[in-house]
């Protein structure tokens, strides 16, 4: 690399005039970039060639990530380098550790418990009990819109990769389970029971248990088998009913055909 001679400003006085070895003159345009240069800051001459490159400022960046987004999805959208991006990236990943840990101290109390226990120590003890190493969770966080942020939880069980989540607010000192995972890790385990018991044992009447066979016989005494049927009997006669009335009597074919009533020969 050459190395130039200072000659001096230009006319307007808006550039500074180099020289080369060979005679050459250069000019180099002063502004914020070169006044940042020399100075020696250089996250501020980053911030302005970034900005220079591509269509999003240092601003939109750093909010980018704070929302969680990574460096090499911002760089992607930006249009540069990821080494360019993470000049920017140290102090937000530092805010979102810092909210991550915040949100670790919060204490939960269940149903069950009579003091509050912080969320960190909570969801680590009942992960240790399944065989999780309290020192493989990973804790991050990033900001949503409404002003709140997601506290997420990274972690291995039962050979597969697991994600948890809480919706905290920083203002109210509050945290909130967004996922069945996270309920999982801070909630109580509720048993379903076999069965409703109802509001009163009169509105649903129990049936009683069926006796064995030895308590059948000791209430009814020993089983006999029905007789045979018999033979049905010939009907009994019905017995006229009985009236003050003598009943008329009908005259026979005999009475009809002579007259009167037959007498026997010979009387």
């Amino acid at each position: 690399m050459e190395d130039l001679r200072l000659v001096g400003l230009s006319e307007d006085g808006s550039r500074l005039v180099l020289e080369g070895a060979d005679g050459q003159e250069f000019a180099v345009c002063l502004d914020e970039r070169l006044h940042a240069a020399l100075r020696g800051d250089r996250a501020r001459l980053g911030q302005l060639q970034i900005a220079m490159e591509s269509q999003l400022r240092p601003r939109e960046i750093q909010a980018r990530i704070r929302a969680g987004q990574s460096s090499e999805e911002v760089a992607l959208a930006a249009g540069v380098s990821v080494d360019r991006i993470r000049r920017f990236e140290t102090p937000i990943m530092l805010e979102r550790t810092h909210m991550a840990e915040t949100a670790r101290s919060i204490g939960v109390r269940r149903v069950t418990d009579a003091t509050t226990t912080p969320l960190g120590t909570l969801v680590a003890a009942r992960l240790e009990e399944r065989g999780v190493d309290p020192l493989d969770l990973e804790w991050d966080s990033w900001r949503r819109e409404d002003a709140c942020w997601q506290v997420v939880l990274h972690y291995t069980a039962g050979e597969r990769e697991r994600v948890a989540s809480w919706v905290f607010d920083p203002a109210r000192r509050t945290i909130e389970p967004a996922d069945e995972e996270a309920r999982w890790l801070t909630e109580e385990e509720r048993a379903v029971p076999e069965r409703v018991r109802p509001l009163h044992p009169r509105l649903t009447p129990v049936p009683a248990p069926e006796p064995d066979e030895e308590t059948a016989q000791r209430d009814t005494g020993p089983v006999v088998a029905p007789a045979a049927p018999s033979e049905p009997a010939p009907p009994a006669a019905k017995p006229e009913p009985k009236s003050g009335r003598r009943r008329a009597s009908v005259p026979s074919w005999d009475e009809i055909l002579f007259g009167g009533p037959v007498k026997p020969e010979g009387s």
